[in-house]
């Protein structure tokens, strides 16, 4: 089954009838044990203006165009732009840190796009999430067609 990050509460009421039949506990009763566990998660999303020439940029991104090693302050430790679980594309980009991740996704309806992020450290550090989120993305995007058909980053300065 396609799992998309909003407009499903549908899903979202269904899984929760299929953890309360399977598990026999009410859904929020296990919400509660795991933010005991891991943290009060944080979450955030903002839509950020793109052209259909950067959506479709973004959609085709490879793990090897992101230049940050870091976010918010935590090294990256992982880069998708595939499902783990299947290997299909996810349509953007994915990054995680050991506190945090954010996702990039093209609107398919408006000239936009999203960025979807949680921490389980607080809303400071999310809106550290945020920030470098757009970097990276802002990043990720400047990258334009030379001559060749080769991609080069339009903003990487030189290094000596």
């Amino acid at each position: 089954m396609v799992w998309t990050t909003d407009k499903d509460g549908i899903i979202a009421a269904l899984l929760a009838a299929e953890v309360t039949a399977r598990m026999g506990h009410d859904p929020g009763e296990i919400y509660r044990e795991l933010v005991r566990e891991f943290g009060e998660p944080f979450y955030a999303r903002v839509d950020a203006p793109a052209t259909m020439d950067q959506k479709e940029l973004l959609a085709k991104l490879s793990p090897r165009q992101i230049k940050f090693t870091e976010l918010a302050g935590e090294k990256i430790q992982t880069v998708l732009t595939r499902s783990p679980g299947n290997g299909a594309p996810i349509g953007g980009l994915k990054v995680i840190a050991e506190s945090g991740w954010f996702v990039a996704r093209p609107s398919g309806t408006e000239s936009i796009y999203k960025i979807y992020a949680e921490s389980f450290r607080g809303a400071d550090h999310l809106r550290l999430i945020m920030e470098e989120a757009q970097a990276i993305v802002d990043d990720a995007l400047s990258v334009t067609p030379d001559r060749s058909g080769l991609t080069s980053n339009t903003n990487m300065e030189e290094k000596s």
